[in-house]
């Protein structure tokens, strides 16, 4: 007895079916990953006398109400508050500069420039002038003008061809 032929087209439909499921599955898995928790919270603010400040808030990560002070400094913000939440590129900030920002899997991390300052949020901790500290919900650190660093010499490559 002799056997039908294969026909290859079922064959290559049913593995064309399979990619495209597997592929839509494993993307909505990597958006889900990606996303879970939520991206960095910040503040930017000034209390009474003036003294402006960047509240941080991280809540997947526990991180709450912790208040970056820059005490001596000037209010930079003529109005309310500025709540800024960095889910995506190009965020400004409402005082000072973005140094570094990665939210590829949230919450990542942001580098924050501020008053000469370098103020960085990561994951692990709070890393405030290249010094890190672990995160502590309601913990209040001041950066006085007083104990800025040295700012950083940015020298030229020599470029080799």
């Amino acid at each position: 007895m002799q056997q039908p032929p294969d026909n290859i087209l079922k064959h290559v439909a049913l593995v064309a079916l399979v990619a495209a499921v597997g592929y839509f599955s494993l993307y909505a898995l990597d958006s889900h990953l990606r996303a879970r928790k939520g991206p960095w919270e910040v503040t930017f603010a000034a209390e009474t006398n003036g003294t402006p400040f960047v509240l941080i808030n991280q809540p997947a990560l526990g991180v709450r109400e912790v208040k970056v002070r820059f005490p001596g400094e000037q209010n930079p913000l003529t109005n309310a508050p500025v709540t800024v939440r960095f889910n995506e590129p190009r965020v400004r900030p409402g005082f000072g500069e973005v140094r570094f920002q990665d939210a590829t899997y949230m919450p990542g991390t942001v580098t924050l420039l501020a008053f000469n300052h370098e103020v960085e949020l990561i994951p692990r901790g709070l890393v405030l002038d290249r010094q890190e500290r672990p995160w502590q919900p309601g913990l209040t650190v001041e950066l006085a003008p007083t104990n800025q660093p040295p700012p950083v010499l940015q020298t030229k490559r020599k470029r080799n061809y």
